[in-house]
């Protein structure tokens, strides 16, 4: 990795490192981002497997945590990043990871947003299988003239009446969980958690889903509008709609009990950070009211004497980054003389394109899947001075597959396109700017959907009587690894394999064995008039799960036109 590179990984840990002297880590031998090439360089591939299985003390298992009674609640806080984790702005969170394990490497899948992660989070397989990849997709199965928003929940069903149940593509933890009999409940003040357990009526067992202000059974709502008001504005100030989904889940949804699997899902600090950019005072302030409320859940556990017997997850679906300019790329690819639209009027001919943004990565439908057309997309996007990493359907020349990333999806677009980003930084001193396609927000203002290593790393903290106690886990984890660890230690085996893993190193009790661990670096060329196009991603693998640290790209001139450049400025 470059010196900005390894500066950039020291940026992202903050002032984190100086409080860190008194803990244990993991693994000794990984100290972070800023030694990714070291380890290639002073450890065999062995070395670092035997010292995991030392590590982690890892036995082969079949059974979970054991036969006493555990609670697992798992706590999204929207587009938290990690860097901001600290005792000044987080005392809650931050002292959780002083008694539990604190997550250093911590990613979304690509494409880092909330509706693709909410489903990887809940069905801990890779959005090729869970099937959302988006927040905004075109599903012609769906809607054939416009995009839609994947969470809603009038989408989600015409999306299972179109695939016969399959509009997520694998079960989810909660789906699981309550098909084994344990009870669940799912509360979130945005629409996303509706994808962790979308079923009506009582098929699979007890269970309750508290979204955005809805609920199933949908006769749940006046029991907690009775209790708590109505659902907030989402610009409320004096109760937000964290505080109230958080009040709602302590009282009435927990007034039963504490069940087995708590699911709970903030809008914050996502939506502060999008109006005013990370690291704001709004956004700031929004993280210490995030903390607020995992300080109330904590403190009911306390009360009813069950911190002892819950294991707390605090995870963030995606990092974030700033605009640093808005484009259009639908625009864009239309004066290239593609017909490129955002949305069709009547259904589409072949070969026109729709361009569906997700903010810094846009995805491309070519009707009739059209290669010459996909082509002009590409060679376009190559010359394009906002591009970052190419993605298509089929191998191309200075692209990689969508396979490659695991979003080859049957509905998976024909093109994909990470915008570029720098590590330089923001009015408020934080780093990681990035190109935006066409939304409601502006330069100055958050982002997030990139390949950036700023959007590609959240935040992961776990405490309680099956984490260890006091240590920073440097080993690569991901969002994908959510539901097999929840699964694992509530002692219910899913059906097939997932694609994330257990995270047996940073457990008390055994767990699958650690067997490999491998950074991965790919690049891809391509040849263009007067130069080249470049791109390449970084990622590690462990025990086959993939994680993806960054990608970006760049063209390159050639001498040839460099020089001839430099000729034509002085004339």
């Amino acid at each position: 990795m470059s010196d900005c590179g390894r500066e950039a990984g020291r940026a992202m840990r903050g002032e984190r490192d100086e409080h860190d002297s008194g803990r244990y880590t993991v693994s000794n031998f990984l100290s972070g981002r800023e030694i990714y090439e070291s380890i290639l360089i002073t450890l065999t591939r062995l070395s670092v497997i035997i010292f995991l299985l030392i590590t982690c003390g890892a036995i082969s298992a079949s059974a979970g945590a054991g036969e006493k009674p555990r609670h697992v609640v798992v706590m999204v806080w929207d587009g938290m990043r990690p860097d901001f984790v600290s005792e000044k702005h987080t005392p809650a969170l931050y002292q959780l990871a002083r008694q539990g394990v604190e997550f250093e490497d911590h990613h979304p899948s690509y494409l880092s947003l909330t509706e693709g992660n909410g489903t990887v989070m809940s069905t801990g397989v890779y959005p090729e299988r869970a099937g959302v990849l988006a927040d905004t997709e075109y599903r012609p199965a769906i809607d054939g003239l416009t995009p839609v928003h994947t969470e809603l929940l009038e989408v989600v069903r015409k999306g299972d009446a179109v695939t016969r149940g399959h509009y997520v593509g694998a079960p989810t933890m909660v789906e699981l969980l309550r098909k084994a009999g344990r009870r669940t409940v799912v509360a979130g003040s945005k629409g996303v958690i509706l994808l962790a357990d979308r079923t009506e009526g009582e098929g699979c067992g007890p269970g309750i889903e508290l979204f955005a202000g809805q609920t199933l059974p949908t006769n749940l709502i006046n029991t907690i509008t009775n209790l708590n008001g109505a659902f907030p504005e989402v610009d409320a100030e004096q109760i937000s709609r964290d505080d109230w989904t958080t009040s709602a889940l302590i009282n009435p949804l927990w007034s039963n009990g504490v069940p087995d699997f708590t699911f709970l899902w903030l809008n914050e600090p996502d939506h502060a950070q999008h109006e005013t950019g990370p690291g704001s005072a709004q956004s700031l302030a929004a993280i210490r009211k995030a903390d607020d409320n995992l300080a109330r859940v904590l403190q009911v556990l306390d009360e009813r004497g069950l911190r002892d017997t819950t294991d707390v997850m605090v995870v963030s679906d995606h990092g974030f980054s700033t605009i640093s300019a808005m484009v259009d790329l639908a625009e864009s690819l239309e004066r290239a003389g593609l017909n490129a639209r955002r949305g069709f009027s009547k259904p589409p001919a072949p070969g026109e394109v729709m361009v569906v943004g997700n903010g810094a990565s846009v995805l491309i439908y070519v009707i009739g899947h059209d290669a010459q057309v996909v082509k002009k997309v590409v060679d376009y996007l190559q010359g394009w001075k906002c591009s970052g990493v190419i993605f298509t359907k089929n191998a191309m020349p200075g692209t990689f597959t969508l396979a490659q990333v695991h979003e080859d999806s049957p509905g998976a677009p024909d093109v994909l396109v990470s915008l570029r980003w720098t590590a330089e930084k923001n009015d408020a001193g934080t780093p990681g700017m990035v190109y935006s396609d066409l939304s409601q927000y502006g330069a100055g203002q958050g982002i997030h959907a990139s390949l950036s290593r700023f959007d590609m790393h959240n935040m992961l903290i776990a405490a309680g009587p099956d984490f260890r106690s006091g240590i920073i886990d440097h080993l690569p984890t991901g969002n994908m690894d959510i539901a097999p660890t929840v699964l694992w230690l509530l002692g219910v085996k899913p059906p097939k394999d997932l694609d994330g893993r257990v995270l047996t190193e940073a457990l008390t009790v055994p767990g699958p064995k650690i067997k490999s661990y491998e950074p991965g670096h790919i690049e891809s060329s391509a040849a263009r008039p007067g130069g080249a196009w470049h791109q390449y991603l970084n990622f590690t693998e462990v025990n086959g799960v993939d994680y993806y640290d960054e990608g970006n790209g760049y063209q390159l001139r050639s001498a040839l036109a460099a020089r001839e450049g430099a000729e034509a400025s002085k004339r």
